[in-house]
């Protein structure tokens, strides 16, 4: 101030300022962008991850869509020998109706590990793509708080079995065979054909299959639902990870 210099010491200082807030603008956008590539690289692994997980899901889904896909048609096929009374139908024939179907139902086997984790670590705003992320979100609640009832099909698979436990072991179809390595017996055709007039006249058997039937095509309807949804979530990964 002595020397009249203040414009320029005050020049100096400004710019001084500037080179500082310009030196923290760029440090903390190299932090940001450095924590954006750290997280992108995050998202990729995940991404891999969920694709992994939902490809075993898909191939699970194939398989006990097949499986269940058998069941519906054999109840169907059972309950029309049965309201028929049809009593030529073969011995194995009829066993395989009843095993394979009225006492069979099949679950879907979700792999959600990795949605799991993803969820208990609070990182799903980690996924970027927000169609994948309701897809997820939507997977998870189906397969969580689907139709699914396991109470009621154990109580019906129960209650078939114990409507035609007195004659069911005569039937000796080939899935019998293979569970306890049982020889097929032999039996008059006399004595496969009251097996057979038994299982015919079981009306609250053919009562509880019917009701059976509904739920398990009801079950396999929402197994084919969960399977196209799987593939939407395959089809938005795919194009995440080839971005």
């Amino acid at each position: 101030m002595e020397q009249n210099k203040t414009g320029k010491y005050l020049k100096y200082a400004i710019g001084e300022i500037i080179l500082v807030v310009i030196g923290i603008l760029l440090a903390l956008q190299i932090n940001n962008w450095n924590t954006n590539r750290l997280e992108r690289n995050e998202e990729q692994q995940i991404l891999k991850s969920l694709k992994d997980d939902f490809e075993e899901t898909s191939t699970n889904l194939d398989e006990t869509i097949k499986k269940q896909t058998r069941v519906v048609e054999y109840c169907r096929q059972l309950i029309s020998e049965m309201r028929r009374g049809n009593t030529e139908i073969d011995l194995n024939t009829l066993g395989e109706y009843i095993y394979r179907g009225a006492f069979s139902y099949w679950r879907i086997e979700p792999v959600n590990g990795t949605y799991d984790a993803m969820i208990g670590s609070g990182k799903t705003g980690i996924i970027q793509n927000q169609n994948l992320v309701q897809l997820l979100a939507k997977f998870s609640a189906e397969v969580k708080f689907g139709f699914e009832d396991e109470t009621m099909a154990v109580a019906l698979a129960t209650a078939l079995v114990d409507k035609s436990s007195h004659y069911a072991t005569k039937l000796f179809p080939e899935v019998l065979h293979g569970y306890f390595n049982w020889e097929e017996q032999s039996m008059s055709e006399s004595e496969k054909l009251m097996v057979i007039e038994q299982h015919m006249n079981n009306e609250t058997f053919l009562g509880n299959l019917i009701t059976k039937f509904g739920l398990e095509q009801n079950r396999l309807d929402y197994q084919n639902a969960i399977k196209e949804l799987t593939n939407n979530i395959l089809a938005e990964l795919n194009e995440e990870l080839a971005k």
